[in-house]
């Protein structure tokens, strides 16, 4: 793949495209992807990189300095997807490690999520692929190297990967009301999801913190089927409890309190099933936190289970020192 030196190269997502593409703008690689907004904020915030190694084909973005590689990765399939997802996920674990870098986050879109294909649903077969790269490259260990990550649906034929990873080893979270999971039981498919609930970086000013999407799971069960506020408040409370294991429950504590903190948000976003949720979830979030209620972005997107309705993330970060 050939590589070009940029003086002020960025990354930026773009959510409505009719289909997944890379296009660069200057020094700025825009990722297309199909998954419509609902409310906030047009595109991700551009992720700066100066001074990044570009490397780029048909199929693969990667941006890398000495300290951080991000990126993505479009791989067709028009068919099952346990061997796109495996080549995906098999570049990726290959590009990190042969550079000396931790996956940190990955957001994962997976075709037609919850439809079934040949006798199994796609997120299953997209969790065979998935395990299956990480097993091939950490064996026993490979539940150590597991990011943080959300899975949502997109119409479009491709598995696509767009991550963040680092030279910091990033130390890895678990709720302790929910069962991790890489553990889930095999009533969820042949193989589980490969992913830590949050994760936390450490560098000398900042501590940067992915939080998992996360939604209305308690043990392995899924809470609230059909019930969308039961789903609402069962994943704040999941959220809440990320929260304080990261360090930074003054997110939703109260206005003065996250001020204080010298939390910054760089992202919270919620994934609905169904459009017409937006309201409700606009009203349910200005009534637990309004400081912070007009920053989330809603997208319209299909979740990892067909029973869940609505998914939540975060991209946070506390200054420590002065």
């Amino acid at each position: 793949m050939p590589a070009v030196s940029q003086d002020e190269p960025s990354l930026l997502v773009n959510f409505h495209a009719d289909i997944p593409r890379v296009e660069r703008r200057g020094g700025t690689y825009v990722i297309h992807l199909p998954i419509p907004i609902l409310a906030g904020s047009q595109c991700a915030e551009p992720h700066p990189l100066p001074g990044a190694e570009i490397i780029q084909d048909e199929q693969v973005l990667l941006m890398e300095t000495d300290q951080d590689l991000i990126g993505a990765i479009i791989i067709p399939a028009p068919g099952r997807l346990e061997e796109p997802t495996r080549q995906a996920y098999t570049q990726l674990l290959s590009s990190c490690t042969e550079r000396g870098m931790h996956l940190h986050r990955v957001w994962n879109y997976v075709p037609d999520i919850n439809a079934v294909t040949q006798g199994l649903e796609n997120y299953r077969q997209f969790n065979i692929g998935r395990w299956l790269a990480f097993e091939n490259l950490f064996g026993r260990d490979l539940r150590a190297f597991m990011p943080a990550a959300s899975a949502v649906g997109i119409s479009s034929p491709h598995v696509i990967l767009v991550f963040i990873a680092g030279k910091t080893q990033p130390v890895y979270l678990e709720n302790p009301s929910q069962i991790p999971a890489y553990h889930y039981p095999s009533e969820y498919g042949p193989r589980p999801p490969s992913f830590a609930r949050a994760v936390l970086v450490h560098t000398p000013e900042i501590i940067q913190g992915y939080l998992s999407g996360t939604a209305s799971i308690e043990g392995h069960v899924t809470v609230g089927e059909g019930d969308w506020h039961q789903q609402f408040r069962t994943t704040l409370r999941n959220i809440r409890i990320m929260l304080e294991r990261m360090g930074m429950t003054e997110l939703l504590k109260n206005a003065r309190a996250f001020e204080k903190a010298q939390i910054i948000l760089q992202d919270l976003r919620c994934y609905l099933r169904h459009a017409e949720m937006l309201p409700l979830l606009q009203d349910w979030f200005n009534e637990e936190a309004p400081w912070i209620a007009d920053r989330i972005i809603y997208q319209q997107a299909d979740i990892c289970r067909a029973d869940l309705d609505l998914e939540i993330e975060a991209i946070l970060y506390k200054r420590i020192g002065k």
